[in-house]
């Protein structure tokens, strides 16, 4: 799972683009999707859990946007700490399936 923001990153929408490519050469099913605010993250990973759960072995997340001191900056400066974004994963995934 690729989840990226371009706004203020020049070449984010290509650096997703190479990374897509890379993971499926390794034969990963890649899911690709570009976020710009902070409730829209929450209900795109959701999403996208719920279609991916019952086939998915292992998890493994890209999470491109600028941010310091472990939290994400949305398009309008709401910081998103990294922490709240990794139990979402940890809560919304079976137990069986390694996040990486």
């Amino acid at each position: 799972m690729i989840l990226f923001r371009s706004e203020g990153r020049q070449g984010a929408v290509e650096e997703a683009d190479d990374l897509q490519q890379a993971l499926q050469a390794t034969g990963c099913d890649v899911i690709k999707m570009e976020w710009s605010e902070a409730t829209e993250l929450h209900n795109m990973i959701e999403s996208a859990l719920s279609r991916i759960v019952t086939d998915c072995s292992l998890l493994t997340v890209c999470l491109m946007s600028h941010g310091s001191r472990g939290a994400l900056a949305d398009c309008h400066g709401i910081r998103i700490p990294v922490n709240h974004i990794l139990h979402q994963f940890s809560f919304s995934l079976p137990q069986e399936i390694p996040l990486v």
